[in-house]
């Protein structure tokens, strides 16, 4: 009889990928929430809110999912 399945080392290393695509997806949001709010330093007035709230709103969204994809292959 065949064993279906993956094996232990496959299982391992998606593991793995996903742990390091959750750490990046985290260490993205960081960076798009910094340059969000150093575009709003040195531009000021003149940024356009609307760029402003989607950075703030990308960034977030993007460090949530990173930190899922982390903790959930713990």
């Amino acid at each position: 009889m065949a064993v279906r399945g993956t094996s232990r080392t496959s299982r391992q290393r998606k593991r793995v990928r996903r742990r390091a695509l959750g750490a990046i997806l985290v260490l993205l949001g960081i960076l798009i929430w910094g340059g969000t709010a150093l575009m709003r330093v040195t531009a000021g007035h003149f940024a356009p809110e609307a760029i402003i709230y989607l950075g703030i709103t990308v960034g977030g969204a993007t460090v949530i999912g990173g930190i899922l994809l982390f903790s959930s292959t713990l």
